[in-house]
């Protein structure tokens, strides 16, 4: 019973990591109750396909959104179970030091960003690519910027935590139809995210409207990079790839 009121109390001081952990789990379960192909390695492809994994030529000729919902598609137990100790192991340290808003952010426009990249890196490849490793990554390198910005000291810093999910969400690239380019693009949005966030909260302090402001122009700023990026290799209209 302690435990499970261990967990009760931690839940509740990282509602937002618990919230994605949760929203990851049910995903996977979800959608492989909704189709039983999840449970076959002879149709894996095709359920991840239609349930949102990302494919560069598919993401390209329209199917943009894939970007974004291959963050919540996993190719198996393992896969999951992986990431998720990664970001329950991470992530309420990074969310009880910055703005919820702006740890949402870095989330997801870490695993944009890596999803962007990877597609990008394999666009004349039919690879696919599934997970919310890039996202993770991203909390884990912006919790190492914050900590570079206010100088914490090297005792005060989360090091066995950071090691655990860099371990864990490293560990993934072995495994099929992970693409390391979502790792290191999630890893170097989070950073450079993590890093103005960070100077922005120890310039203006936090809750000023010039904190609020400056973090909601950078993802904007982020956002408007993204797009740009995506119809840069966006295929021509009329353009369709059928699988």
């Amino acid at each position: 019973m302690s435990t499970l009121n261990d967990i009760k109390y931690y839940a509740s001081q990282s509602k937002i990591t618990s919230t994605l952990v949760v929203i990851n789990i049910l995903c996977f379960f979800v959608f492989r109750l909704l189709d039983s192909r999840g449970f076959s390695t002879l149709y894996e492809n095709h359920f991840l396909i239609d349930w949102g994994a990302d494919v560069a030529v598919l993401t390209f000729s329209g199917q943009y959104w894939r970007i974004f919902t291959n963050l919540f598609m996993h190719v198996g137990f393992t896969h999951l179970a992986m990431n998720m100790l990664a970001l329950w192991s991470i992530g309420p340290i990074l969310e009880q030091r910055i703005p919820r808003m702006a740890f949402v952010g870095i989330y997801l426009f870490s695993g944009l960003v890596g999803s962007l990249s990877s597609d990008i890196a394999t666009i004349n490849q039919n690879v696919i690519s599934c997970g919310a490793s890039g996202a993770i990554l991203g909390i884990i390198t912006a919790l190492l910027a914050y900590c570079l910005v206010f100088r914490s000291n090297i005792q005060e810093m989360p090091i066995k935590a950071m090691l655990v999910s860099l371990v864990l969400t490293a560990g993934l690239g072995l495994l099929p139809s992970i693409n390391n380019m979502a790792h290191v693009g999630g890893a170097c949005t989070g950073f450079v995210l993590g890093g103005l966030i960070s100077l922005s909260l120890k310039t203006f302090k936090y809750p000023s409207k010039l904190t609020l402001l400056s973090i909601s122009l950078l993802f904007i700023i982020t956002a408007l990079g993204l797009y740009t990026g995506y119809m840069h290799y966006a295929l021509p209209n009329g353009y369709y790839f059928y699988n």
